[in-house]
């Protein structure tokens, strides 16, 4: 049996421009895990951080995981997954599930790559299609007229799903720049809102009926994501469809919600979530409630498991990592199709990244 004979961690610090978002963040740190087995095969994975502590990330990587991992049997990867899972526990989630993501997106990588198959027919090939829908040309600066520019751009792209950021304004002007888009997309295109934590409930509510008028399609991360009660009591009240997900850890926080029926759109980002693996759990624990996928940003990745599972609606296209990567995803009429090589086909900017490393 194949063993883990290397093991290596980058990290980069890459800044961000305007335009990326609603989070407020300028920089986001890449931490990057190298494997080898012995019979010679490599593979890669990543985590990363948007608003600090990447030095735990780094630290942990490069101390107890690669301890955990060297000399260990590719073929009993879930046993050793679930012991560093349990072992790092009291840790806090936070910080060593995300590590233990990036070694698990390497793992599979390496499993797909000796099996010569793409990510996602090594999983299932559920599909060999997704939608994406638009999310990278909205922020709370941006005047009505550029936030409608960008929607559009989207659309003459063949999008037919858009997102874009509110709770940064007051109700009234938030729903006047949903209205805009609207009226310039028509009733045909979907429109998705996110929140970013913003609001309280009593304006949730208030917002949320008026995103209702509207026909949006989700309203995303409104409260936060600690509050499961109130974002349930946002569901039931006002019937638009809740989303989460970018800030749960695991496959319990997932289900805490989905039980509460205060989400109905899960989204789970593969390498803050416990890789691979954990997504596969989230995704059969959603199909139990009727709930659909629709992974937060890095549709490199997310689009093999995308394709991998049957309860997956959406990909997100937001542009957070594309400085280092030598390839983005392909988007065409609106629909994006896995990488058909071996592993999960990320193809990375060594040049980049070596510009942006930190160690």
């Amino acid at each position: 049996m194949a063993k883990i004979s290397g093991f290596d961690a980058l990290w980069s610090r890459i800044p961000l421009g305007q335009g990326r978002g609603g989070s407020g963040a300028t920089q986001v740190d890449l931490i990057q895990v190298s494997i080898a087995s012995d019979d010679g095969e490599t593979g890669s994975g990543f985590t990363y951080a948007l608003s600090g502590g990447a030095e735990a990330l780094y630290a942990l990587l490069t101390g107890y995981m690669r301890q955990s991992v060297l000399g260990t049997e590719l073929e009993e990867w879930p046993r050793t997954w679930a012991t560093i899972w349990h072992s790092t526990h009291r840790l806090g989630r936070g910080v060593a599930i995300p590590a233990l993501s990036a070694v698990d997106i390497a793992v599979w990588d390496v499993r797909a790559r000796r099996a010569d198959l793409p990510l996602y027919r090594l999983l299932g090939a559920h599909h060999t299609r997704i939608p994406v829908y638009g999310s990278g040309r909205s922020n709370h600066r941006m005047t009505m007229e550029e936030l409608v520019e960008g929607q559009r751009r989207y659309v003459d792209e063949g999008y037919n799903a858009v997102k874009i950021r509110i709770g940064a304004h007051r109700t009234e002007e938030d729903v006047e720049r949903v209205a805009a888009v609207r009226q310039a997309l028509g009733e045909r295109v979907r429109i998705m809102v996110d929140c970013n934590e913003r609001l309280d409930l009593p304006s949730a509510l208030r917002l949320g009926r008026h995103l209702a008028e509207l026909d949006v399609h989700w309203m995303e991360e409104p409260l936060p994501s600690d509050d499961i009660v109130g974002h349930a009591q946002l569901a039931e009240r006002t019937g638009i469809p809740i989303a989460v997900g970018e800030h749960l850890i695991g496959r319990f926080e997932f289900a805490g919600y989905l039980r509460a029926g205060a989400a109905s759109v899960v989204q789970p980002d593969v390498p803050l979530t416990g890789g691979v693996t954990e997504w596969l759990r989230i995704s059969a624990v959603s199909e139990v409630f009727g709930a659909v996928l629709a992974p937060h940003f890095l549709p490199e990745l997310h689009v093999h498991l995308a394709a991998a599972v049957p309860n997956c609606s959406y990909l997100e296209h937001f542009p957070l990592i594309d400085d280092v990567l030598d390839e983005t995803l392909d988007v065409s009429e609106g629909m994006a199709s896995p990488p058909d090589r071996p592993g999960h086909g990320m193809r990375w900017n060594a040049h980049a990244i070596d510009k942006f490393r930190q160690r």
